[in-house]
């Protein structure tokens, strides 16, 4: 298998355990645009076009729960950043690059 194979592979695997849905493969792209910056949901919500609030910030710590994202918080205000993993960090750093074939592979998961 090319090494091009095996990092879409990757990839796709890794978004079918964590991106079960629209919103957190949204989440994982985003983070893949901005992996070393720090948001505040309302932020994040507003970039993705959210008019649900509460809906991004269930899906943010969904994937803090699952550790691919920090939250942390500073003078009472909650700021999330992408995890520090390696392996998990690799694979969202990929994922904006192979989105248009994550939504189907995601729909079919």
């Amino acid at each position: 298998m090319s090494p091009e194979m095996e990092t879409t592979n990757r990839v796709l695997d890794f978004a079918r355990r964590h991106a079960n849905s629209w919103l957190k493969l949204d989440l994982l792209c985003f983070w893949g645009k901005y992996p070393n910056a720090r948001f505040t949901v309302g932020i994040i919500a507003r970039a993705l076009g959210s008019e649900r609030r509460a809906d991004v910030e269930e899906a943010l710590d969904s994937l803090v729960r699952d550790h691919l994202v920090d939250k942390r918080v500073d003078k009472g205000q909650p700021f999330y950043s992408l995890a520090g993993d390696a392996g998990s960090r690799e694979c969202v750093l990929q994922m904006p690059a192979y989105k248009s074939c994550l939504r189907p592979a995601i729909s079919m998961g």
